[in-house]
């Protein structure tokens, strides 16, 4: 793929992967055909910030976990959240923004 391109893709999505995977997403850029730009520009990606939010305001029933495709957790932490007197909701908030990071960055693989 041109390096325009690569360096587009990544000024796209840097936010949205863990930190220490750009480097490798570039590098898995750098060896595909141009054909692939588009499907990647167009990729479906969550937004950690949103995650994030919704794991602060409505991580006790779960929300945030239905919306990075964990339904399992969701239901698990609408059903027993209240159990742990509060302690699951507050651990997840950091947990599924990394989630939400790490699905993005699979996603993206995955595409490639």
């Amino acid at each position: 793929m041109k390096e325009e391109s690569v360096r587009q893709i990544i000024a796209l999505v840097s936010d949205k992967l863990p930190e220490d995977k750009v480097m490798v997403l570039k590098n898995r850029l750098a060896e595909q055909a141009d054909e692939k730009y588009d499907e990647i520009m167009c990729a479906n990606l969550y937004n950690p910030t949103h995650i994030l939010l919704f794991s602060i305001f409505l991580g006790g029933f779960g929300i945030d976990r239905f919306m990075i495709g964990d339904t399992g957790i969701g239901i698990g932490k609408l059903l027993l959240g209240w159990a742990t007197c509060g302690i699951w909701p507050l651990i997840d908030i950091f947990i599924s923004y990394k989630k939400a990071k790490e699905k993005n960055f699979n996603k993206l693989m995955m595409l490639l």
